[in-house]
């Protein structure tokens, strides 16, 4: 069964109006909380709150909108979607595909054509992340949380391929979950370095 938002909602506190569509195509999402669309909403502001300072000390830009799909989805989906993209045959726990880096140039170029700026689509399997859990002794919304914040900031134009990158990525997932009252997820249980993408 596929559900889709009828809307996108905005998000309020941001020079610009930032819509979020969320798809649940697989997963059973629906059973708890952890994907519930106003902690998705609340994820997404903390990440470009904490992450984009600069963006927001700007003057606000109140015809911008910036645009960011999530999908909520399984391991046979996702599977095919690591395949596809990044030549890796198995289940994973996020993805990311960023589209277009958000700038004050980028936003303005937007408002010029009367176009929403897209950011990119993340996707995440619900059978790892349960898995990734239990394995941790994490709970489910947490390491929803935590994943979300990563694929987040991989939209953001954040990386963790170099130890340096790795190292500022880490932080700043540390202390926007630490905003959300969520314990740093590289402390608890094992480090997902590999794992997280």
């Amino acid at each position: 069964m596929t559900h889709q938002d009828p809307a996108p909602t905005g998000l309020a506190d941001l020079p610009f109006t930032c819509d979020i569509a969320i798809a649940v195509e697989q997963g059973n999402w629906e059973q708890d909380s952890a994907a519930d669309e106003h902690r998705v909403q609340t994820i997404v502001q903390s990440c470009l709150t904490q992450a984009l300072p600069d963006i927001l000390a700007a003057e606000p830009m109140e015809k911008a909108t910036v645009e960011i799909s999530i999908l909520l989805t399984d391991d046979p989906q996702i599977q095919d979607l690591n395949r596809e993209y990044r030549g890796k045959d198995k289940p994973t726990n996020v993805l990311s595909f960023p589209d277009t880096h958000l700038s004050a140039e980028t936003l303005e170029e937007a408002v010029r054509f009367d176009e929403p700026l897209f950011l990119g689509d993340i996707a995440i399997a619900r059978s790892t992340v349960e898995a990734e859990a239990k394995e941790q002794g994490k709970s489910l919304d947490d390491h929803f949380c935590h994943l979300l914040v990563h694929g987040m900031l991989h939209l953001l134009g954040f990386d963790h391929i170099e130890d340096d990158e790795a190292e500022e990525m880490e932080g700043l997932e540390v202390e926007i979950l630490a905003k959300m009252n969520i314990d740093n997820p590289y402390l608890v249980g094992r480090n997902l370095q590999d794992g997280v993408t």
